[in-house]
């Protein structure tokens, strides 16, 4: 997850999920131990060529590095998507002339069935809480797929097992400032050639994952991924997110901002991932309960996400402290530091190294507190979690499912998320140009005295 406005991460997670997810709203502004081993519709006639290169005349590569990942895309081309700063989000040319259709929740492949979009504008405009299941095949050709949601991650685009995704030339953009997530699940397969945005994508279980041609590449693998293939070749992004399962594990990330080879194949049961001459543009690592994990010698910086999580009856008692540095996106250089939460027997390891910002999530029987840390998002995912931060930067704080979670003395940078009946935020000395979301029966209430009202 995996990260935000800015080029900050990102991603919304589910109660086990690390977290993700910076979605590429930096747009606006421009914008043994193993190891991973760098190396008007048109008619036949007029059908619009893709408003992407074709294979064999590649632009030239440099216009996809740097800061701001999607500053090539949005040109007087009338086929590519156009930036709208009043929604904060992209939108179409309104001389494109390909048909406009809509599309709601409610869409769903069935198991056998194949549905392809050819030449088509596809607005997705959820109006509740619902994935979209695929379950047979859905194709997707010279076409560009706008997400019009009204909340975060309302409508997932969720890949079933014996489903398949299969996309060429062509678009996927959040059409405002809510972000957008992809699930493959196990037993799908997924097929990118030459395409292009923003959706944040995870991986559990049994994936085939293929992406070629510049294609964007957002992915988070979860610490269930097994027997998964994934071959990435000359992405133009690529942008992961590592949750290893249990145990003890050494990293070295290669370089980001340059394209590189890169082969991992020690972090899960029979999983090979292979990219090939592609731009690495951040790699981040997640913690889960008995994960103990060193990061050594990337100067260049990565992120964390740390899940903190308990089933059974009984709380435990967690605090994390100095996770970086609040307000420094830019991160913080450790030498030699470690982190270590016995609530859950877990531990970070910093070793010549630079630490960027965490993302902290919750649920289960855990009292967590965080202290003096730079926060992309934090979530708690309830079942009887209660979450404080303090003194502290934060991109998004939220609540659900019955979660607790109370803010002091910190900035929050993007929002306020609070969802579900009895799910509460509790702020004091909270600054920030944040949004405040409250649905579902969730409220988030400024206090007038320091300290956890549950108390």
């Amino acid at each position: 997850m995996v990260r935000f406005a800015g080029c900050n991460k990102k991603t919304m997670k589910s109660p086990v999920n690390p977290v993700f997810i910076c979605l590429a709203l930096l747009l606006a502004s421009c914008q043994t131990t193993p190891t991973i081993q760098p190396t008007e519709p048109p008619g036949p006639s007029s059908t619009p060529k893709s408003a992407i290169t074709s294979s064999a005349t590649p632009d030239p590569r440099a216009k996809y590095e740097g800061e701001c990942v999607f500053c090539f895309v949005g040109g007087s081309n009338k086929f590519e998507p156009v930036w709208d700063a009043a929604a904060k989000g992209f939108t179409y040319h309104s001389d494109d002339p390909r048909e406009i259709i809509t599309l709601d929740e409610n869409f769903r492949v069935n198991k056998g069935e194949n549905i392809t979009f050819e030449n088509k504008i596809v607005l997705i405009k959820p109006t509740r809480r619902k994935d979209i299941e695929i379950f047979g095949t859905l194709t997707i050709r010279n076409s560009y797929l706008i997400w019009q949601q009204t909340e975060y991650q309302q409508s997932r685009l969720r890949v079933k097992r014996g489903g398949s995704l299969v996309i060429t030339d062509s678009f996927s953009f959040q059409g405002n400032q809510y972000w957008v997530n992809w699930e493959f699940e196990d037993g799908s397969t997924i097929q990118y050639d030459h395409f292009i945005g923003d959706p944040w994508t995870s991986i559990r279980g049994s994936v085939n994952y293929t992406a070629a041609n510049l294609s964007t590449v957002k992915v988070t693998f979860f610490n269930d991924v097994h027997d998964s293939t994934v071959k990435i070749l000359n992405a133009h992004h690529v942008w992961f997110e590592l949750y290893p399962g249990e145990g003890i594990r050494s990293i070295t990330f290669p370089a980001k901002r340059q394209w590189a080879n890169w082969s991992i194949n020690d972090l899960w049961p029979n999983t090979t991932i292979e990219v090939t001459d592609s731009y690495i543009y951040e790699r981040d690592i997640s913690i889960g309960n008995n994960t103990h994990i060193t990061v050594q010698d990337v100067p260049s910086g990565f992120s964390l996400g740390w899940s903190v999580n308990k089933d059974s009856s009984g709380y435990v008692n967690c605090e994390l402290k100095n996770l970086g540095e609040p307000g420094n996106d830019q991160g913080v250089f450790y030498e030699d530091t470690t982190w270590d939460l016995p609530c859950n027997n877990s531990s970070l390891t910093v070793k010549n190294s630079l630490l960027q910002t965490a993302w902290p999530v919750t649920s289960g029987y855990v009292h967590l507190k965080v202290y003096n840390s730079n926060l992309a998002d934090t979530r708690n995912y309830g079942g009887n979690a209660t979450m404080e931060i303090y003194n502290s930067s934060i991109g998004i704080v939220a609540a659900y499912n019955g979660g607790l979670v109370y803010v002091e003395n910190s900035t929050i940078k993007d929002a306020i998320e609070i969802k579900d009946p009895h799910s509460f935020i509790y702020g004091y000395g909270v600054t920030g140009g944040f949004e405040t979301l409250e649905s579902d029966g969730g409220i988030y209430t400024e206090l007038d005295q320091a300290g956890p009202p549950w108390k």
